[in-house]
């Protein structure tokens, strides 16, 4: 019997200063599915320097988030969906490691070689928006970030392909002034749909977000934009599956010329493991598949428990 993987990681871009405006996670079960619970762990390291303009930007650190999230039947063809995410930034451990990598694969190691390692310093200012605006962290920090809350109604779903609609709404849990929210509700509106063959699993998604508000640039975060995803996953076996997901997204600030401010692209890898018939292990890495668009690279793990098959 081959596994029963997801569509998607349960991972998105966690660009340290954009990380407070609302973008949902993806959507990986079914209306019927019984309810689960999730947890998930990235570590994210960044080390990026612009200067456009009268912009400047200098981000060197490293941010771990433990994501909580519970979703759940909730009517015919309806489903919903809870998370909360904590979070911790500082120097972390991780700069020697991938400047070993980026030396073993001969990949550029951008700016690493000018700064001390396990550093924390996320700086910017010069927003043409709102040019007095300057946002500075530079000693370590933990804490809740925003909270949401998401509904889904399936339009299609049989076994081997399905179709919903979702939306969902962002609470201001989470501190501006650390950058784990943005001081304002926000709201998104999405699409989802799947295609389930013998071996393979291929999911997509597609919406928009609107941010209410922004505490963060001053003005300048509060726009719409738009996101897409997707992903293909190979059914190895009866336990192990293999998945390849990129995600996009237009910009999200406001009047910048900076590459780490505006579109990005970023590609996850890894595994999802089937551990017995309730506990799923997934586990890879994401990079900035547009470079200097996203984290240089995130390490994730996560556990999803389902609850007792009835």
């Amino acid at each position: 019997m081959l596994a029963k993987a997801d569509d998607f990681f349960s991972v998105k871009n966690e660009n340290p200063l954009l990380r407070g405006i609302y973008l949902p996670l993806p959507v990986d079960s079914r209306s019927a599915a019984p309810a689960a619970w999730s947890a998930m762990l990235t570590a994210e390291n960044t080390t990026n320097v612009e200067n456009r303009g009268s912009e400047h930007l200098f981000v060197d650190g490293e941010a771990t988030t433990l994501r909580l999230a519970y979703d759940a039947p909730l009517a015919s063809s309806w489903r919903y969906r809870v998370s909360l995410p904590i979070t911790h930034d500082g120097g972390g451990v991780l700069d020697r490691a991938i400047e070993r990598w980026h030396a073993w694969f001969g990949l550029p190691r951008g700016q690493r070689p000018y700064h001390p390692r396990n550093e924390l310093d996320y700086l910017y200012f010069g927003n043409p928006s709102n040019p007095a605006r300057v946002i500075q962290i530079d000693q370590p920090h933990t804490g809740i970030g925003d909270a949401s809350a998401e509904i889904g109604w399936s339009a299609l779903e049989d076994h081997a392909r399905s179709v919903s609609v979702w939306g969902g709404i962002e609470a201001p849990t989470g501190s501006a002034e650390h950058l784990t929210g943005n001081g304002a509700w926000d709201a998104s509106v999405w699409a989802h749909a799947e295609q389930r063959l013998a071996r393979w699993h291929f999911g997509a998604e597609a919406g928009v977000v609107q941010a209410l508000g922004d505490a963060v640039f001053g003005g300048a975060g509060r726009r719409t934009s738009a996101f897409a995803r997707g992903a293909a996953t190979w059914i190895a076996g009866p336990t192990w599956s293999w998945r390849l997901q990129v995600e996009g997204q237009t910009a999200r600030v406001k009047d910048t010329e900076l590459r780490f401010l505006g579109p990005s692209v970023l590609l996850s890898v890894g595994a999802d493991v089937a551990l017995n018939r309730r506990w799923r292990l997934a586990l890879g890495l994401s990079e900035d598949a547009a470079v200097n668009t996203a984290p240089d690279v995130t390490f994730f793990v996560g556990l999803r428990r389902a609850a007792a098959l009835r």
